[in-house]
Order: C-alpha cells, then structure tokens, then sequence
C-alpha cells in the first residue's frame, strides 16, 4: 500500500509501503470532531500573500497547507528577516480541541531556545478569524522525505541525527515537555555547508505539558482530549502510547528508536495493511536489532542502544535522553 501524508509544516511527501498515514495538518487530529472541510469551501491559501499581518509580517510565499491550515515564508518588517508563519483557518475558531492543539504547539516551542527545536517567536489571532504562529525558518525537507529519496543514510549519519534529536528532547524533558508524536515528518532537515546534516523537531502540537506550563493541575488552561484517548501515529508511538496509558520521556525515546532504526536500514519498522493491523504488528513483535538486519556494519553499541530505545517496557529504556545523545 502507497499512502500520501501532509508534513505538518506543509510539505507533502509519499509514504514507503506498508505503513499507515500519521495525522498532520491535512487531517484533523484526534478528538477534533470530523474531517476537514472541503477544499472548494476554504479561503484560498494563496489570497494571504503580499497581506501584512499585525503590522509586522508581510506574507511571502506559500511553503504548503493542509485541512486546518498553511504554512507561509513571511518577512519581519522591522527586523528585515525571514520567518515561517502558519496559520489555523476561521472555521476552527470555536473548537476547542484545535485552538487547543495551535496553543498548546506555540507554548510550548516559545520554552525552547534550541539549535535542534523550530522555537516559536509570536503567536496572534488573524483578523478574519483563526490564529497564527511565527517560528523560526527552517529551509529543508523533512526527515521522511530524506528517507524517500535516499533510501537509508548510513549508521554514522544516522547517529548524528539521533544524537541531535536527543539534544532536542533533554531540553524538551527539563523543560517539562513530552512531544508525543515524534516521527520522520516532525523533525526537518537542513544541509549545512559542509555537507553535515542539521535536524530540528517541530510539532509540539499534542506534546504533554507540565501543570505550570498549561495553566494548572491536569493542564486545564489547555484541554487537548479526553481521558484515555489515543494520541500519536502508529508506528512511531511508544506501546504504553498506543493502548491509551499514561506517556513520560520514555516515550519520546522510543520513537527516537524507531526512527533511528529507519534511518539506518532504509525502510519501515513497523509494517500493515491498516491502522489495526499496524498497531497489532508493533505491541505483538520484537524488533531485530540493527546487527541482525545489517552485521557487523553497524558498531555493537548502536545496536545495542537502539535495541533498548525499542523496549516495549518503559522501565527498560534509557530513562533520560541526555544519556542517549
């Protein structure tokens, strides 16, 4: 099976076989009540280009879009410098779980001055109705698309990411932040000059909040979804995730694992025919370790610690990232 899925930043990219399509901004996440609406309904992306947005940001470009919204290269009038802006569309306003998901997203990369984070700089409300968040400018493909066109990135590459990421998540996690939806269409790839690949996480949109972070026990300043239900993409979340339990760090680390395994044997971890069929494939397998797929190519101490990122028990995985990177 051949699935196509909208990178929450706005670049639509194919899917490899086997796998089922994660949430993004084409579709609305779970608890958001219903599909999005159809294209022939929505204001037209592209109307919002040349416009000035609270007297700061003219519109540029269109990057991408997707069911709740689109993503924009904009310009600081004052600073002169580039920025991406995305936007929710007027016909979430009044929906709760999605002005939910754009906050909870703005909050939490605002925490995050990171080299590997996408951070937020300014959040605001559009004139028409919906939202806006300004974060910095990332000019790249995500990593899903790198995978589709390369194939696999080797061992070393694909442990400079890990590390990278890592990076990411230890200052998410002291931050009190779980991102809980971490996957190949969530972390963004630059090429530096010296040909080193650059990666920063994006999409904090479902990410788990500290109480004094989200305004109060339980995160009630920003309710995302009833109690018990499943937040995540097949595949990539963490089992603990899938069967609807609570989700700490280790969480993040698992999907760190997956990706890690992707990146360094070129194809999917975890294969189905449905969303069903995905989820049944991960909580009743165990992954081979990245020797058994790829011998002795890959140093005995990757293996073995992505083996472990992989544990389907959260008490048997690296209980920190730090450690990881």
């Amino acid at each position: 099976m051949r699935v196509r899925t909208e990178v929450p930043w706005g670049e639509t990219v194919p899917e490899r076989p086997g796998s089922a399509a994660p949430p993004g901004l084409a579709d609305a996440p779970t608890g958001l009540g219903g599909p999005p609406e159809p294209a022939a309904k929505r204001p037209r992306s592209a109307d919002l280009i040349g416009r000035v947005i609270d007297g700061r940001y003219r519109i540029v470009d269109l990057l991408g879009e997707g069911g709740m919204g689109a993503v924009y290269v904009a310009e600081h009038l004052k600073l002169r410098k580039q920025v991406a802006l995305k936007t929710i569309r007027g016909e979430f306003d009044g929906n709760a779980q999605a002005e939910a998901r754009f906050a909870r997203e703005a909050l939490a990369t605002a925490q995050l001055d990171h080299p590997h984070v996408a951070s937020a700089l300014d959040f605001g409300h559009l004139p028409e109705g919906g939202a806006y968040l300004v974060t910095q400018l990332v000019r790249g493909v995500s990593l899903a698309k790198l995978l589709d066109t390369r194939g696999k990135l080797g061992w070393t590459a694909a442990a400079d990411l890990g590390a990278q990421i890592a990076d990411a998540l230890a200052a998410a996690h002291a931050a009190g932040i779980v991102h809980r939806d971490l996957k190949p269409d969530n972390i963004l790839i630059e090429t530096r000059d010296d040909g080193r690949l650059l990666a920063r996480v994006v999409d904090f949109g479902i990410a788990r909040l500290s109480e004094e972070l989200a305004g109060g026990p339980g995160g009630k300043g920003l309710p995302l979804t009833r109690m018990g239900a499943i937040l995540g993409t097949p595949g990539y979340m963490a089992p603990e995730q899938a069967v609807g339990e609570a989700v700490d760090a280790r969480g993040d680390l698992y999907a760190l694992g997956v990706m890690l395994w992707e990146c360094c044997t070129g194809r999917r971890l975890w294969q189905g025919e449905s969303v069903t069929e995905l989820v049944a494939c991960q909580l009743g397998s165990t992954a081979s370790t990245l020797q058994q797929e790829l011998g002795s190519r890959v140093p005995e101490a990757l293996s073995e610690l992505v083996a472990q990122l992989l544990s389907a028990a959260p008490s048997k995985r690296p209980g920190a990232a730090a450690p990881v990177r």
